[in-house]
């Protein structure tokens, strides 16, 4: 599957993607400071290239139709550069992770833009409105995204594209010796269809 907007296309993951997985866990790793930074010591030293590989590869052969719901997308440029992925997962009401068959019900997305050379250019915006719109194709509205109070970039575009605060964890990480909150965000449709329509008239850069 491929979905084009703007500058971004969103597809399904292929066996090349797995060396820029690798890479991004081993070299081009800058993106971990915001995605989880008190989980990145212990994956980097529990990181094997040659297991992730075999699992990856793995995960390709069990890959599904077209008409199957996609949990995930890669992020490519409109020119070819792979340079991340978005993602969705269920949380329960009390906004725990939980699969459908324990209570969770709240579709709640993420996204990572591990190549740091376009960071800050828009592309991060692009890739989780597209998001959005694939869920809302499939009649998912009631949207949701977590992250930390740290995390200024996503915290930003969140609201940007029309998410607001709904649950507020208080000092719920620490990281070199600061506390965190967390944070999810509901997304208030009237303000994403504003936006949206103000976007796609780029009159948002």
């Amino acid at each position: 599957m491929l979905i084009a907007y703007k500058d971004i296309i969103l597809r399904d993951y292929k066996e090349e993607d797995i060396a820029d997985d690798i890479r991004w866990m081993t070299e081009e790793i800058a993106w971990h400071e915001w995605d989880a930074p008190w989980e990145a010591e212990e994956n980097f030293k529990n990181f094997n290239a040659d297991r992730y590989y075999e699992k990856a590869m793995k995960k390709l052969q069990d890959k599904g139709d077209d008409n199957e719901f996609r949990w995930k997308f890669e992020i490519d440029t409109k020119d070819g550069i792979h340079i991340g992925g978005v993602n969705s997962y269920l949380n329960d009401i009390e906004y725990n992770w939980k699969p459908a068959s324990q209570g969770g019900c709240l579709h709640t997305l993420g996204i990572d833009i591990c190549e740091s050379a376009y960071w800050y250019k828009g592309y991060g915006t692009q890739a989780f409105t597209a998001f959005i719109n694939y869920h809302f194709s499939k009649g998912i509205t009631d949207i949701y995204t977590e992250t930390w109070s740290g995390n200024y970039p996503m915290i930003a575009m969140a609201e940007k594209i029309g998410f607001e605060v709904c649950n507020y964890e208080e000092k719920l990480r620490e990281l070199r010796g600061q506390l965190y909150d967390g944070l999810t965000f509901k997304l208030n449709l009237e303000k994403f269809n504003k936006f949206h329509n103000r976007y796609n008239q780029n009159q948002y850069l």
